[in-house]
């Protein structure tokens, strides 16, 4: 349904421009506004039409890749063009061709009508950056004109996957590093299709220095949560009720000690919206943190 409404808005466009060369006649043919649109992964094979990609990252360690398509729906052959503005300092990026370096802004070459081109960026946070959010919005533009056709935001959540409360939560997926601890922070699985699966861990520790019980609830978030089936394990204890209702206990836990969990989050059937995200929160008495797991659909 995304991708649809961008391809009828293209269309539009480009019937417009068109409608606009054949009333002018004999005066200079007018420029043919670029329209196309961009898919994007951070991780696995699948892409997705949604804005946001939350990817894990240690800082001063890998750089993060986001892989991502630019789609031609225009009626010729046309350029376009990326730009990768950053809202958040410490941030190095790289636009690639393959293992090619590229300048930025790039120009890209004629793309085929319906056809695509695939492009990464390659961004790394500075060593020593305090946990938190760094973006990245690359952007796909006219070349002429610079209008905004599309984005997308290539989001890194910075961790050092410590923590320093006595109700920290932890979340992974795949093989990224665990986020959030004591600060809320958010990571995106590899985009699905109805019938898969998406699986998350959480681990939850206590990182203070007196012996605590850490309470888990399952907080509803947003997105089209109906479509999707939710079960949480503890070893192959099916904890599931537990956590929804906000029952679930660790037990008493001794200073670093943790206990883990498995979110298992199967989408269950084709739904309009491009991701959803799934909160969770640990808590104590001496306080509460959430985190989340985002769930991306993969584009059709």
């Amino acid at each position: 349904m995304h991708i649809n409404i961008r391809r009828a808005l293209a269309g539009l466009v480009a019937a417009a421009v068109c409608a606009v060369g054949t009333v002018v006649g004999g005066a200079a043919p007018a420029h043919a506004a670029a329209s196309g649109y961009l898919l994007a992964k951070g991780t696995g094979s699948l892409y997705t039409a949604n804005d946001y990609i939350n990817l894990g990252a240690v800082t001063g360690g890998d750089a993060r890749t986001f892989t991502f398509k630019i789609v031609n729906t225009g009626p010729t052959s046309q350029q376009f063009k990326v730009t990768a503005p950053t809202s958040s300092p410490g941030i190095t990026r790289t636009l690639l061709q393959g293992s090619s370096p590229l300048p930025l802004p790039y120009y890209t070459a004629p793309v085929a009508p319906g056809g695509s081109l695939t492009l990464k960026l390659r961004v790394q946070l500075a060593g020593g950056l305090p946990q938190a959010e760094y973006v990245t919005y690359v952007e796909l533009r006219d070349p002429e004109t610079s209008t905004l056709r599309d984005s997308f935001v290539a989001d890194l959540h910075a961790t050092y996957e410590t923590g320093s409360t006595n109700h920290d939560l932890f979340l992974k997926t795949g093989t990224q590093p665990y986020v959030g601890g004591s600060l809320q922070q958010i990571q995106s699985a590899s985009a699905i299709k109805p019938g898969s699966t998406a699986t998350f861990r959480l681990r939850l520790q206590n990182n203070s220095g007196s012996p605590t019980a850490i309470g888990l609830k399952y907080n509803p978030a947003y997105g089209c949560l109906t479509s999707y089936s939710i079960t949480v394990k503890q070893g192959t204890k099916n904890v599931t009720s537990a956590v929804e209702a906000g029952a679930y206990s660790t037990g008493i836990l001794a200073p670093g000690a943790r206990t883990e969990l498995k979110v298992m989050i199967k989408l269950l059937e084709p739904i309009g919206c491009a991701s959803s995200y799934f909160g969770y929160t640990a808590s104590t008495p001496a306080g509460a943190v959430n985190q989340y797991a985002h769930v991306l659909v993969a584009a059709a």
